[in-house]
């Protein structure tokens, strides 16, 4: 089905043109900036989660099946819809607590996640796809363990009990 390739491409470029806007968004004057605190390790297994599914691409043009295109066209849009709602929401830095904020705690992880599967669906990354998953929650976790024991504190208690979820709704 051709239009429903091009269609999925289509979104899926405009999905990430949508988070770099993002992202520059983020640099405008006028944000508070809270220095978030980093865990390296798990930096890198986000980005060992990426690379699993881009490094090992088949030359040539990339041949996803129609299911797999309409798992990009669905998954590329609400990743970078949550990516830019996040971004949105932690404009007036701080503690976040609305937004996507009110569902989970680090929505950011959710909807890099999104991307990542769609990614993974347009590669037609077959056996790398689970381990490819895997690898970035596992580095999601550590860096959202992270990142809530820097949080400690009276405010970031009362809102994580409000927020059970770290990143996917329904899963604590």
């Amino acid at each position: 089905m051709p239009s429903l390739r091009l269609f999925s491409f289509l979104v899926y470029l405009l999905s990430w043109m949508g988070v770099a806007a993002g992202a520059l968004w983020t640099c405008l004057p006028g944000r508070e900036r809270t220095p978030a605190p980093h865990h390296p390790v798990g930096m890198l297994l986000q980005l060992a989660g990426v690379l699993l599914i881009t490094l090992f691409l088949p030359a040539g043009a990339l041949q996803p099946g129609p299911g797999e295109q309409a798992i990009a066209a669905v998954l590329a849009p609400a990743g970078a819809v949550l990516y830019l709602a996040t971004v949105a929401a932690g404009r007036r830095g701080g503690l976040v607590t609305t937004g996507p904020f009110a569902v989970v705690r680090h929505p950011m992880y959710l909807a890099f996640f999104l991307l990542l599967g769609a990614t993974a669906a347009l590669a037609h990354a077959a056996w790398r796809t689970v381990p490819a998953l895997a690898v970035y929650l596992v580095g999601s976790e550590l860096r959202a363990a992270h990142e809530e024991s820097a949080l400690a504190g009276a405010a970031y208690a009362a809102y994580r009990a409000r927020t059970r979820w770290r990143y996917f709704p329904g899963i604590r």
